[in-house]
């Protein structure tokens, strides 16, 4: 007991600086109540400390508050331990702490087994134990790194730990310096955690950033990467072509500051359409560079919440190229047809007056079989006439330039119901006139063709053609009752695509569809004073 009390707070054994007796004695409490407040005690003179004797009651309530005191503060501390013990452990690291001077280890939280595989007590033991787990290429360094004093700015470090089967994992490590109130370290606190699939991550990351930026070389077309409001974010130049402008110059720019208002409005509502249906879009446009007028062709695709890849291709060679292939096609169609009309028609009609002759001369001299056989011949080369003309009719449509489109659609028709035994109704719109002698022949090949798919491959016994003026703009339609238009299905044949170079040519849409009447229906909107460019 003797040494509990003198373990007691010294302010509890503080008293007057004089050698004399201050305790009342136990025998006479009630006496010296009666006799009123005791008196005043002499002044003693300092630096004469004096131990009052206290009573046995006294000195174990002292001993029972200070006994309490000391156990809350180790309760405190034990949960103040847990806590940190579960914090270390739910945030994936574990701590270290060790002398700055020793190197030897004070505490290791339980994370370091998860991290290590290896014993916590091992390395209380051994402090180096964990060394053990580390690629011989890392030891020495790791060693060095951990032997030498931590300063401000070299407490970083990532590095190879191996488990028990073999496999390698990453461990970040950083070291913070634990100073007193002179600025002596006292202690070196380290935190690591396994950073192994953030690694594996990154790795992941850049050899898909590799494959992208070997991709995007091989890709001959201008690349931008853009946000939702037309601002360019990343944006690769044409392979083997002389840029729009330098990269660094249209990086963080808006389209609305780049292209012509018109262009610059093209694309936000294709940009826009993107974003709202998440599927490719793909439009044309034209723009003016400093040498002449450009073909463009752009797909844009979603990337991103508010981002869209639009890849922008140069088709002005291709566009040349198309109109040259589609002039000789129409030069050579308008050859054949004039050499039908004016070679072999020239030939038939000349068979057909030599066959009248001979049947008369057989029918003169009584040689009626053989004359019925030189009518016969007659009859036979007059369809082979007719037949001969509606080629020419068809490859080299001379009405056109005559009498107009709708004369020249009106004897198509015509033609159509007798080759193909289909009905053929034509409604035009007398409104709906095209003077252009170039857009009419666009026109009448795009009527042509969409008659004779309902013939071959529809297999249609009803086409319909009608031309509408609405407003500014012609509506041409082709609609039949055949097989039908199946949605989804491929339209990549090459007359398809001559009906939407045609449509192109003349500055309007193409679009083809199923039909009201269960087949097909080919529409072509344009300007009713286009010219074809």
């Amino acid at each position: 007991m003797a040494n509990e009390l003198e373990h007691l707070e010294p302010s509890i054994w503080e008293a007057s600086n004089a050698e004399m007796d201050v305790s009342v004695p136990m025998a006479e409490p009630a006496a010296a109540h009666r006799a009123g407040p005791p008196p005043a005690l002499p002044a003693l003179p300092r630096g004469h400390p004096l131990k009052p004797r206290l009573t046995l009651a006294e000195a174990l309530d002292l001993l029972e508050v200070e006994t309490s005191r000391r156990q809350l503060a180790e309760q405190g501390l034990r949960e103040s331990e847990e806590r940190f013990r579960q914090m270390s452990q739910y945030l994936g690291k574990f701590l270290w702490l060790s002398d700055a001077e020793t190197n030897e280890l004070i505490y290791v939280s339980p994370g370091y087994e998860q991290v290590w595989h290896r014993y916590r007590e091992a390395s209380y033991a051994l402090p180096e134990d964990w060394l053990g787990a580390t690629p011989p290429g890392n030891s020495n360094r790791m060693h060095e790194r951990t032997s030498q004093p931590v300063s401000e700015g070299r407490n970083k470090s990532e590095y190879q730990v191996a488990g028990p089967d073999g496999s390698l994992r990453w461990i970040r490590d950083r070291m913070f310096p634990i100073r007193d109130s002179s600025g002596e370290t006292l202690y070196t606190l380290g935190i690591a955690e396994d950073v192994t699939d953030l690694k594996n991550l990154e790795a992941t990351q850049q050899q898909n950033h590799a494959q992208l930026c070997a991709l995007l070389a091989a890709v001959p077309d201008m690349v931008f990467r853009l946000r939702r409001d037309g601002t360019i974010l990343e944006f690769k130049p044409a392979k083997d072509s002389p840029p729009l402008t330098p990269s660094i110059e249209l990086v963080g720019r808006n389209l609305t500051e780049l292209l012509p208002d018109q262009v610059a409005r093209q694309a936000m509502h294709y940009l826009e359409l993107t974003l709202s249906t998440r599927r490719i879009q793909t439009f044309t446009c034209q723009h003016l560079l400093p040498d002449y007028l450009r073909d463009f062709e752009a797909h844009s695709v979603l990337c991103g919440e508010d981002e869209v890849i639009a890849v922008v291709r140069d088709v002005t060679d291709r566009k040349k190229l198309e109109k040259e292939i589609l002039e000789i096609s129409s030069r050579e169609q308008q050859r054949i047809g004039q050499d039908l009309h004016d070679g072999l028609g020239q030939h038939l009609t000349g068979i057909t007056f030599l066959s009248k002759a001979l049947e008369r001369k057989l029918a003169a001299k009584q040689l009626s079989d053989e004359a019925t056989e030189a009518a016969e011949i007659g009859k036979l080369v007059m369809q082979a006439l007719s037949q001969t003309r509606n080629l020419a009719r068809g490859l080299f449509p001379v009405e056109l330039e005559q009498n107009g489109l709708v004369t020249g659609l009106q004897e198509l028709a015509s033609t159509v119901e007798r080759l193909y035994r289909i009905k053929c109704h034509l409604d035009c719109d007398s409104a709906a006139q095209i003077t252009n002698n170039i857009v009419a022949t666009h026109v009448f090949r795009i009527v042509q063709e969409a008659i004779n798919n309902s013939a071959k491959h529809g297999k249609a016994q009803h086409v319909r053609v009608t031309l509408r003026s609405h407003a500014d703009r012609n509506v041409l339609r082709i609609e039949d009752d055949g097989a039908g238009f199946k949605p989804g299905s491929r339209t990549e044949g090459l007359g398809l695509k001559i009906m939407q170079y045609r449509a192109r040519r003349i500055g309007g849409t193409f679009e083809i569809g199923p039909s009201s009447v269960g087949g097909t229906v080919v529409t072509v909107t344009f300007k009713p004073r286009a010219e074809a460019h």
